[in-house]
C-alpha cells in the first residue's frame, strides 16, 4: 500500500480542522439567541463565553510557554494584545449586539463575508494584488447580501440596518484579526499565540462586565443562562479558535475560508430547526452567491 506523502497529509488536516472549526463556530449565534430568550444582556453573555473558556486558554498559555523555543518580540506582545483585542473581544461585541436586532441566519450570512474582505484587507495592508477572480467573488457576494436583504421578512427596516451595521462591524473587524494572525501564527505556534490572544479577550470582556454591570455574582444566575454560557465556551469559542488556528498554519489564510462554506449552511439549519427561523427562497439564492463567492476566494490559490 502506498503511503500517503507528508504535504497531503497536511493538507487533508488542515482542511478536517477547518471544517470542525465552522461547525462548532455555526452554533454561536443559535446560543446567543437561546440566552437572550432567557433574560441575558449582550454584555453578561460574552463575559460567560469568555469566563468559561478561560481555565483552558491558561494552561495553554502555561504549556507552549514552556515548550517555547522562540521568546516573543516587544512588538509582538504588541500585535498579540491589539489582535487579541479586537478579534474576540470588540469584533465579539459587535455580533452579540447585532443578533439583538437581526435573525441568526442573516447574521451568520453577513459576518460569512469576513474572506473577502481578509482580501481587501491584504490588498491595502500588504500590497497583494487583486485578481480578476477576487474581484468575481466581490460581486457575487454583495449581490447575494442584497437577495438576503430582499428575502427579510423577520426585522423592521429600522433594526436590520442597525443590525447589519454592526455584523458587518464584526465581520471587518474578525477579518483584521484573521490578517494578523496569518502574520504571527507561522512565527510564534498556533496554540501558544491563540492562547495569549484569548487571554487578552477575556481580561478586555472582565473589564467591561466590571465597569457596566459590576462583578456578577454567578450564584444567582439562572442555570439555563450558565449552561448556555458554558456551552458557548467550549463548543463555539475554544474548539473552533484552536482548530481554525491549526488549519490557519497547515493550509494558510485564504485557502482554509473555502473550507468556511460549510458555516452559513449550519447556522441556517440549526436556526430552521431550533428557532423555528423561516427561510426564503430569496435567502436561499443569496446564500448560494455568497458561498459561491467565498469558494472562489479560497479556491484561487488552492
Amino acid at each position: 500500500m502506498t503511503a500517503i506523502p507528508n504535504s497531503i497529509q497536511k493538507q487533508y488536516l488542515g482542511v478536517f480542522l477547518g471544517v470542525c472549526s465552522a461547525a462548532c463556530f455555526s452554533t454561536k449565534a443559535i446560543m446567543v439567541k437561546i440566552a437572550y430568550m432567557y433574560g441575558a444582556d449582550t454584555v453578561f453573555i460574552l463575559f460567560l463565553r469568555l469566563f468559561f473558556s478561560l481555565p483552558l486558554y491558561i494552561i495553554l498559555a502555561v504549556i507552549y510557554s514552556k515548550n517555547a523555543d522562540m521568546k516573543i518580540t516587544r512588538i509582538q506582545w504588541i500585535w498579540i494584545v491589539l489582535l487579541g483585542f479586537i478579534g474576540y473581544y470588540i469584533s465579539s461585541l459587535f455580533d452579540f449586539m447585532g443578533l439583538s436586532y437581526i435573525s441568526a441566519s442573516l447574521e451568520r450570512l453577513i459576518l460569512f463575508i469576513y474572506p473577502t474582505l481578509i482580501v481587501v484587507l491584504n490588498t491595502l495592508l500588504f500590497g497583494s494584488k487583486l485578481q480578476r477572480k477576487d474581484y468575481l467573488a466581490l460581486v457575487l457576494t454583495y449581490i447575494g447580501i442584497f437577495f438576503i436583504y430582499l428575502g427579510n421578512t423577520e426585522s423592521t427596516t429600522e433594526n436590520l440596518i442597525k443590525g447589519s451595521i454592526l455584523v458587518f462591524a464584526c465581520a471587518l473587524t474578525y477579518a483584521f484579526y484573521i490578517v494578523g494572525s496569518g502574520r504571527l501564527i507561522p512565527v510564534i505556534g498556533a496554540q501558544r499565540y491563540t492562547a495569549y490572544a484569548m487571554l487578552v479577550s477575556t481580561l478586555s470582556v472582565m473589564i467591561h462586565q466590571g465597569l457596566v454591570n459590576g462583578i456578577p455574582d454567578l450564584t444567582h444566575t439562572s442555570s439555563e443562562i450558565l449552561w448556555v454560557g458554558f456551552a458557548m465556551a467550549i463548543i463555539a469559542t475554544v474548539i473552533p479558535s484552536l482548530t481554525l488556528a491549526q488549519s490557519i498554519k497547515l493550509i494558510g489564510t485564504e485557502k482554509s475560508s473555502i473550507i468556511a462554506t460549510l458555516g452559513p449552511v449550519f447556522t441556517i439549519a440549526l436556526a430552521n430547526i431550533i428557532l423555528k427561523e423561516p427561510f426564503t427562497l430569496r435567502q436561499g439564492i443569496g446564500t448560494a452567491f455568497i458561498i459561491t463567492g467565498v469558494w472562489i476566494v479560497g479556491k484561487k490559490d488552492s
